[in-house]
């Protein structure tokens, strides 16, 4: 039973690891090779919407805020990240719980930031926008979902 336990803190730290590596990037500040700001995977989302300069201005300073406060979170996570890896090499399974645990709690609130600053954007956009966003959504969920095993 304990090799068990080993086996899945271990599977859990390494799961948590990859995880953290893609979420830690959720606010991170991107540069176009103009040298402009841009909002990684929003930016596509946003821009097929026809913002007006004014709710252009808004969306960038509603991200620009999220990611000054997601900052020292971000910090965190990737300080988390390093020690969950130090427990891993040293098999100290304990350690690796905690770290797991404070490491999903980490993202979570990264994840709450991002959600907050994503309603506030779309409280900016106009009934015709939100459907178009909508429909922008669903084309992209549809796009990821695995075809239907054909029948031979």
């Amino acid at each position: 039973m304990k090799t068990f336990r080993n086996n899945f803190a271990a599977w859990t730290a390494i799961a948590v690891l990859g995880t953290s590596l893609g979420a830690t990037s959720l606010f991170a500040a991107e540069t176009s090779p103009a040298g402009g700001h841009r909002h990684g995977r929003h930016g596509a989302f946003l821009s097929s919407l026809n913002l007006t300069p004014a709710q252009q201005a808004q969306e960038k300073s509603i991200f620009q805020e999220a990611r000054q406060s997601a900052q020292p979170l971000r910090q965190q996570v990737r300080q988390t990240r390093q020690s969950l890896r130090a427990a891993v090499q040293a098999n100290d399974t304990a350690q690796i719980q905690q770290l797991a645990t404070a490491q999903g709690s980490e993202l979570g609130q990264l994840m709450a930031i991002r959600s907050t600053a994503m309603a506030k954007v779309y409280q900016t956009l106009t009934p015709e926008q939100q459907q178009k966003l909508a429909a922008l959504r669903e084309a992209r969920h549809a796009g990821h979902r695995a075809p239907a095993p054909s029948q031979n």
